[in-house]
Parts: C-alpha cells; structure tokens; sequence
C-alpha cells in the first residue's frame, strides 16, 4: 500500500509558494477550481480544473476452477465484457478499466493497489467481481483481507458490485468502513444465485443481475426520478426487479433446475421476494457512472 506522502507534499507545497513570489503581479494567479476563456488565439477556450473526476475500476471474473475441483463457469468472460462495455458508455477511458481474468487473492490484492495508487479523493472507484460464493470464501479467504485493503482506497466515491453465490456474505464486511461507499450484492447472505451457460438453452448466458444491471445504466425506463439520468441505485432496483422475474418465470419453469435448488435444501420458487439484491449506502445521495471525456 501507499506511504504517507505527506512530509513531500508539505515541501512542495513550500516551493510552490515560494515560486509564485515571483510571479508578474499584474497576472495574479486563477483558482484552478474556476474556468476562464482564453485569450491566446488558438488555444481551448476553457481551462479545465486541475482535478476532474475521474473514473477507475477493475473487473474481476472467474470461470476456471479445474484447480480447486468446483463446477466450471465457461462463459468466456462474458460478465467482464458486459460491465466493461456498461462503463466505457458512460465515458470511462478504457486503459483506466483493469480486466482480470482469473484471479486469486494475489491478483486482488494487486488491482486494489493499483486502485489506492492512482485515484485520489475526487474519483470514482468501481470494484466489480463475479465467481462461485465457495471460492472467494475459501480459496481467496475475502473477509480476511478485502476490508483492510478496500478502506485504503482514498477515492469519496467507492463502488462495490459482487454478483455470487451468497453474495451479501462478501459485502457485510465492507459495512463498517466509515469512508462513503456503496455496496451492491446480486443475492443476500443465504441465497444462491443463477448463472446460466450457454448448453442450458436459456435466453441470459452469465450471471442474472449482471446483465440486467449493465443493461439499466443506459436504459431511461430505468429512470425513476425522471431527472433524465439513471442513477446506481436506480439501476439496481430495475435490476433486482427483472431478475426477480427471471428467475420466477424462465428458470423456474424448468423442472430440473428447480430440483437442483431442492437439492440444496431450499425451494426458492415458493419465495416471491427471491432473489434479493442488498445494497448498503453510506454515500445517501444518487450516485452517477457518467464521468468527463
């Protein structure tokens, strides 16, 4: 993680004014918050701040479990391709969206070092990552490190998206950092989630909330305020809807995917709330992936 940078700050800062002594007094300095037109003849007319918003996330998608011996998810990364799409429609630069395809706690632990590296207190934070719920309790350990390393990230707005199986397990423990973020789990603690592959002959090939979601970010019949924008919170409650009806009207009406819930002890079909979609919000205001050009 990150050193504290604040004694070279100071320094610079120093410098910095010690510089600007000399400056002509006749051009004082401009604010950077504020925009001016230019009055040299070929330049942009406006001078953009020192510090826009900028948006930096990371993708993480597993469907590769031969080495741990759990059932495969080959839907070639399908689930990376629909939010990284979801996001660059938003106006996210591309190199600034890290796709992780297979990962371990290793590899986590790196993009989120990446991500306390470069975002700074006016960004945008997306920490999106989909697998078996067994894996990342077991084989990655979640809560033993992702609470630490999430906390670090110093961006006010942080975004945590987990679409697994029991999922809410893995954003309960993000909860109590008191940094503003917002934490969205496809299914709550104790649920199972549906992934579909592509040999199920079912129309939504990957995981459920996943499609619906990136689908409601650029969708205005998502739009629930009517202010012309669809915020995250609004997209999650379209999309915690139509799963809800996917499941109920195109999953369950096949017999032998319905076995395979009662097989697990549950029978969520008589459940008219299942799935449910927990979001935790200490942000309290909308919350838009639009970010500048």
């Amino acid at each position: 993680m990150k050193k504290n940078l604040f004694s070279t700050a100071l320094l610079l800062l120093i410098f910095s004014l010690l510089i600007s002594g000399c400056a002509n007094p006749e051009k004082p300095a401009i604010p950077p918050s504020v925009n001016i037109k230019s009055d040299l003849a070929g330049e942009d007319p406006l001078v953009e701040t020192n510090n826009p918003v900028e948006g930096w996330a990371v993708l993480a998608e597993k469907d590769d479990y031969s080495e741990v011996g759990m059932s495969e998810l080959p839907v070639d990364y399908i689930y990376i391709s629909r939010m990284r799409g979801a996001l660059e429609k938003q106006g996210w630069d591309p190199a600034q969206i890290h796709d992780l395809k297979e990962f371990d706690q290793e590899a986590l632990k790196t993009e989120l070092d990446w991500l306390e590296e470069n975002a700074d207190g006016n960004d945008l934070v997306f920490f999106y990552v989909t697998g078996h719920g067994t894996y990342l309790r077991k084989n990655i350990a979640w809560s033993s490190f992702f609470p630490e390393e999430w906390a670090q990230i110093p961006a006010n707005t942080r975004i945590l998206v987990v679409d697994a199986c029991t999922a809410a397990e893995f954003t309960i423990p993000i909860e109590g950092d008191p940094n503003p973020h917002l934490s969205i789990a496809a299914v709550d603690k104790d649920e199972y989630g549906w992934k579909g592959l592509e040999e199920e002959g079912l129309p939504i090939i990957g995981g459920i909330f996943t499609f619906y979601f990136a689908e409601a970010l650029a969708d205005l019949a998502a739009d629930g305020d009517g202010d012309g924008m669809v915020s995250i919170q609004e997209a999650v409650l379209a999309a915690e809807t139509k799963q809800r009806e996917y499941m109920h009207k195109v999953v369950f009406a096949v017999p032998e995917f319905v076995e395979s819930y009662h097989g697990l002890g549950i029978e969520p079909e008589k459940d008219e709330s299942f799935p449910d979609v927990i979001v935790y919000d200490s942000i309290e205001k909308p919350v838009f992936l639009t970010v500048a050009d």
